[in-house]
């Protein structure tokens, strides 16, 4: 009868089985990106068809760049998305790309020509910027007296509008999609802004701490962007 059983068992249709979890480390609210409150976004959505063909169900981690980076270290996470240089752990290939601007009042007719250029300037960029945007970034606002880095980018954007600022360091569709929260939440129309080209575009993979997971998501990676179901995705939160 055991026996009888565990056939039976062994031939139901597995409708209840889940796959194995596995824990990614995401910026905080970054739309359209990372949207926290639904557990979605671009890179979110991208980044869970990708692990489910590798067979795994994904579960976003929303924290501070900062605070991901110690939790991929403790193993707490088993990778962190948008990464561009952490030679610690293990790099993927891109999976997507940032456009990264200055942006500034219109009405204080700032020029920004060079890089160099900040270092005069009160600037607030996102967290962890000075390590992404490279070493000539860091050289330049290294010479500014007010310099700051805040996790939550909705934030930045907003005393940029209170002119408690001179520069803000954005990507494009995250500067635009919070301009218009912020428009809507005011009722009035805001300052208008001029956006400089300081920096080239920017590739961006996941870290892993596994170099054999690591592998397994590029052969995903590869096989999910063939299918086209990145660029359905991308589609869905283009402008």
């Amino acid at each position: 009868m055991k026996a009888l059983l565990l056939v039976v068992f062994l031939l139901l249709p597995c409708r209840g089985w889940t796959l194995p979890p596995v824990r990614v480390a995401f910026s905080l609210d970054k739309p359209p990106y990372v949207i926290h409150e639904t557990a979605s976004g671009l890179e979110v959505e991208l980044l869970r068809r990708v692990f489910r063909d590798m067979g795994y169900e994904m579960i976003p981690v929303f924290q501070p760049p900062a605070r991901s980076v110690r939790s991929l270290e403790l193993g707490h996470v088993a990778a962190m998305a948008t990464i561009n240089n952490m030679p610690k752990f293990h790099l993927s290939d891109s999976y997507i790309t940032f456009q990264n601007f200055a942006w500034t009042l219109k009405s204080k007719s700032i020029r920004l020509n060079e890089l160099g250029d900040l270092g005069k300037k009160s600037v607030i960029a996102f967290q962890n910027a000075r390590y992404f945007l490279g070493p000539e970034f860091s050289a330049a606002i290294s010479k500014s007296s007010d310099y700051q880095e805040y996790a939550e980018q909705r934030r930045q954007i907003k005393m940029l509008m209170m002119d408690r600022v001179d520069v803000i360091i954005c990507e494009e569709r995250t500067f635009r999609i919070n301009q218009e929260k912020l428009r809507k939440v005011s009722g009035h129309p805001l300052p208008e802004v001029e956006k400089h080209a300081l920096f080239d575009k920017s590739q961006y993979s996941v870290a892993f701490r596994d170099k054999i997971m690591r592998d397994l998501f590029n052969k995903s990676l590869k096989k999910v962007r063939q299918k086209g179901d990145l660029k359905v995705v991308l589609n869905r939160y283009a402008d």
